[in-house]
């Protein structure tokens, strides 16, 4: 024999040594078509649970597909309550800036009213400045007036 067929029939022994343990060892023609036929429903059975576990699937995917369902239409409505609430801010920060630009306007007039009433405060000062400087100038052109008419009066009481 050669090695070839020695590994051969080595092989079939082991084959053989499983299916005796697996089967017993001396089985009948009747034995194993019993076996056979417990096998076969047991492959029914597990084909029928298998169909019966595609069909909750199928059940649970419909629930899972509402469920996703739901679950967009929230994230919609969450979305569309947060354009409004962003929208009603917005408004509220513009009504806010409106506000302030309106009172700083109103501050900037009352600054301007302020400085027009000091400039004509100061006008009115370098006025009463002028009149008093003039009514001086007047006051001392009127000692002059007097010294002079004084002095020409002493002038002439010597020449009589």
């Amino acid at each position: 024999m050669t090695k070839q067929q020695q590994n051969q029939q080595q092989k079939q022994k082991q084959q053989k040594q499983k299916h005796e343990q697996l089967l017993g060892a001396n089985i009948t023609d009747t034995e194993f078509a019993q076996e056979f036929g417990n096998i076969q429903q047991q492959l029914a059975q597990l084909e029928q649970t298998v169909n019966q576990m595609g069909s909750q699937q199928q059940g649970q995917s419909g629930q899972q597909s509402s469920q996703l369902s739901q679950g967009i239409n929230q994230l919609k409505q969450q979305i569309q309550q947060f354009s409004s609430q962003s929208q009603q801010q917005m408004q509220q920060t513009d009504q806010q800036i409106q506000q302030s630009i309106q009172q700083a306007v109103q501050q900037l007039n009352q600054a301007l009213q302020g400085i027009q009433t000091n400039q004509a405060m100061n006008q009115m000062s370098q006025a009463l400045q002028q009149a008093q400087q003039s009514f001086n100038q007047q006051g001392q052109q009127g000692q002059q007036n007097q010294q002079n008419q004084q002095q020409n009066q002493n002038f002439q009481q010597p020449l009589q």
